[in-house]
């Protein structure tokens, strides 16, 4: 296990990135815990021990080799599925800057940047959305709409889209966006 690159909990963020220095016996780790990508590299000179017999298997999470600069769009490519690597990646592709949308399968993860991206939002990015073959284009709020859109057209019966979220994180816009974008796939029928 030593050199293995984990997660730890912590009361400031939740959970911190840490590489296992030695295991004690009895699902107790020392680790010398790592600096978040956007803290500019800053390194922890100490290392800790923690105690992980009271976590599922009595082991510290893993984190996910290979992790893109930006994050993985699809959630469900994750080696590892558990709290941390999901708060891990939506992390990166946030403070990636422009990545505020996330799937995982189906489901679009929007976080609100608390500001707009102009980029995000162009006649140009709504019309890649029209065509919907979503393999190929990065996470969107527009993929949804087209997804609504298509089922409409094919099965010919009632569509929901379910929006959800804690108050202020953007529901509102979220569907303003998704109703634009449906407006503008159904006047180009």
């Amino acid at each position: 296990m030593e050199g293995a690159k984990v997660y730890i909990q912590d009361a400031k963020s939740g959970w911190n990135r840490a590489t296992v220095e030695g295991a004690l016996g009895g699902g107790r780790y020392t680790v010398r815990p790592e600096a978040w990508e956007e803290d500019d590299g800053a390194v922890q000179e100490k290392t800790i021990e923690v105690d992980a017999s009271n976590m599922e298997g009595g082991m510290l999470p893993f984190q996910n080799a290979n992790m893109p600069d930006n994050g993985f769009p699809d959630m469900t490519t994750l080696d590892h599925l558990h709290e941390p690597a999901l708060l891990h990646n939506l992390r990166r592709r946030f403070f990636a800057q422009a990545c505020s949308y996330t799937y995982t399968a189906d489901i679009v993860i929007a976080m609100n940047p608390y500001r707009w991206f102009p980029q995000l939002y162009t006649e140009e990015k709504r019309k890649e959305y029209l065509v919907f073959d979503r393999s190929k284009l990065e996470p969107h709020v527009y993929a949804t709409s087209s997804a609504a859109y298509a089922g409409l057209q094919e099965t010919k019966t009632n569509q929901t889209v379910l929006v959800s979220g804690e108050s202020g994180a953007g529901k509102t816009e979220t569907v303003k966006i998704l109703m634009g974008h449906l407006a503008f796939v159904a006047s180009s029928d």
